[in-house]
């Protein structure tokens, strides 16, 4: 492993294989896909479990699932169209343990989704705009008879579509190139799915560390600093996305907890970089490494 103080300014990591540390250039081997879906089934029991409904989307009693997404309904200011982008290039293949966190972060969006009717799209993407494929997507109507009923039926969507979206991570992640990371591509692919809806505000989410090794900024080099994103952020193309909510959510997270991450400083930089960039969409936006609802 190459040490961080052994590069130059300059240099460019090939590929995005190596990251920043804070004892280094940090470079890991990818464990099997398979290792990384069992952590996410492992994962996806114990969160849906967590949330009062047994794994395989039977109700854990009504008043437990109406308490959960009740309040949820209470904060709706009209139809959601989420977007959901799970990035599956180095560190989704390297590092399993970021799973649960995303995956907890997708019931979050899903739940908030399903409480305000409208869509949800789930996609998993990497090097470029085309490498992206959808793990799953669900409609949640305003059709039921009773809001009780509404919830009750959005809360079995969500759960199949989130057993759904981490079932399909296997072919997902031999659908996309495992050399690189664009990020921005997303908010192209987010505007454009946007505007295939007739109604509602969109909902872009993007689980990501957002080290960006392919697209019009390259970001997995110790150049890339804070006065560089800044910089960067006023010249990269972005959509107009007017009225969204977009959220960056896992910056600068390159392992699970208690694991090595990037310095605060190179962390710094990306989620500047994400910042500038997305304020000039003109969505409201979150750049945060750790996300809690509400936060």
């Amino acid at each position: 492993m190459s040490r961080f103080r052994n590069h130059t300014p300059s240099e460019n990591l090939d590929r995005g294989d190596a990251v920043p540390t804070a004892g280094g250039w940090g470079v890991t081997s990818a464990p099997p896909v398979w290792a990384i879906v069992a952590v996410g089934l492992l994962s996806l029991t114990a969160l849906v479990a967590g949330c009062g409904i047994p794994a395989g989307g039977a109700a854990g009693g009504t008043a437990g699932v109406l308490a959960r997404l009740r309040p949820l309904v209470a904060a709706c200011h009209g139809p959601l169209n989420g977007y959901v982008g799970w990035d599956l290039s180095g560190s989704a293949r390297r590092t399993p343990s970021l799973t649960p966190s995303r995956l907890q972060t997708l019931q979050n969006v899903a739940d908030q989704v399903a409480a305000c009717t409208g869509y949800l799209r789930v996609v998993g993407f990497s090097a470029t705009i085309t490498d992206t494929t959808v793990l799953g997507e669900a409609e949640f109507p305003n059709s039921s008879a009773t809001e009780a009923a509404r919830i009750l039926q959005a809360n079995r969507t969500v759960t199949a579509l989130i057993a759904s979206a981490v079932k399909a991570l296997p072919s997902a992640m031999d659908a996309v190139s495992p050399n690189g990371t664009d990020v921005l591509s997303q908010l192209t692919l987010a505007a454009q799915f946007q505007a295939q809806r007739t109604s509602g505000t969109l909902d872009l989410v993007l689980l990501t560390d957002g080290i960006a090794t392919t697209g019009p900024v390259m970001m997995n080099t110790t150049s890339f600093t804070d006065r560089v994103a800044r910089s960067a952020a006023t010249l990269v193309p972005v959509p107009n996305l007017s009225g969204a909510a977009v959220r960056f959510i896992g910056i600068g997270r390159v392992a699970g907890p208690g694991s090595a991450q990037p310095p605060s400083w190179y962390t710094a930089a990306l989620t500047d970089f994400y910042s500038a960039a997305c304020a000039r969409t003109r969505a409201h936006c979150l750049v945060t490494t750790d996300y809690t609802p509400g936060g």
